[in-house]
């Protein structure tokens, strides 16, 4: 989505790893959740985002008994129930007008738990950013695409600072709609449609189990060196983007845990607002 070209580039919270939420890899987990409000303006509620976000999900700690004998680390691998637990809580949100998609992955066992909307497509928002960034180094690596110091600088302003310049450029650069169905190919992604109108990127439409097939390659796929430059990036979020929104919401609010790294989105138009983060440790 061009940035502001029809007064809709808002971003709102899309994805969000909150104790209920979104793309959150916790050291052994990846959460997927996206937010959609249907409310003419998000005013009306301080939102079910916000509602979503005094829920604890247990798979994003891990907890340790001091003993003389190492005691194993809990984690949704050795507990199954709850990655249950986490979507079930998200399905049972009842806010009127607002939709919720969650999907979890236990990345130990790659067990992957969703809600009732884990498949259901959401508008993107700013998080096609690190599906752009993902393939552009899977592309670099494959020795299809040479990423110059200025294109370098671009990735980190679209995963720090979510600046749409930056992917106003990649959308250019990379063919457009055209670039969707690349990023299809690539990880596989089951519920990915490019967006109506050409230039209207932050309104391409994935699921939550599309975004943990996206972070599931940037992960296993990339090389080392590659993963830990996204990796770093989504840690150096800052707190407000390029635009001067605040993106310090859910997983990356104050005082933000040291092992939360994230991708924030946000977009709103005259017809709905649509809310996405995602997150990943």
């Amino acid at each position: 989505m061009k940035s502001d070209a029809r007064g809709w580039r808002r971003r709102g919270v899309l994805f969000t790893v909150t104790p209920v939420v979104a793309v959150v890899l916790v050291v052994v987990a990846v959460v997927a959740v996206i937010v959609h409000n249907t409310r003419q303006t998000s005013a009306e509620h301080p939102t079910a985002f916000h509602a979503a976000q005094t829920t604890t999900l247990p798979a994003t700690t891990t907890t340790q008994t001091p003993t003389p004998t190492p005691t194993p680390t809990l984690t949704p691998g050795d507990d199954p129930a709850l990655a249950q637990t986490a979507v079930s809580a998200v399905d049972a949100l009842g806010y009127k007008g607002v939709s919720f998609g969650v999907a979890i992955e236990d990345r130990n066992t790659g067990n992957v738990t969703l809600g009732r909307n884990g498949n259901a497509p959401f508008y993107s928002a700013s998080v096609i950013k690190l599906f752009t960034v993902g393939w552009m180094l899977h592309e670099k690596e494959a020795g299809a695409l040479t990423i110059s110091a200025s294109t370098s600088n671009l990735i980190t302003r679209a995963l720090e600072l979510s600046d749409d310049n930056a992917m106003n450029a990649f959308w250019g650069m990379y063919g457009g709609t055209a670039l969707i169905q690349k990023l299809i190919t690539l990880y596989g992604l089951q519920n990915t449609t490019a967006p109506k109108i050409a230039g209207e990127w932050g309104e391409t439409q994935f699921s939550p189990a599309d975004v943990i097939r996206v972070y599931d390659y940037v992960l296993t796929k990339l090389t080392p060196d590659d993963t830990a430059l996204i990796v770093n990036d989504l840690h150096n979020a800052a707190d407000r983007g390029a635009d001067g929104f605040d993106q310090a919401f859910g997983l990356l609010q104050e005082p933000r845990l040291p092992t939360v790294k994230g991708k924030q989105g946000w977009m709103r138009s005259e017809e709905h607002t649509s809310e996405l983060q995602s997150h990943h440790d």
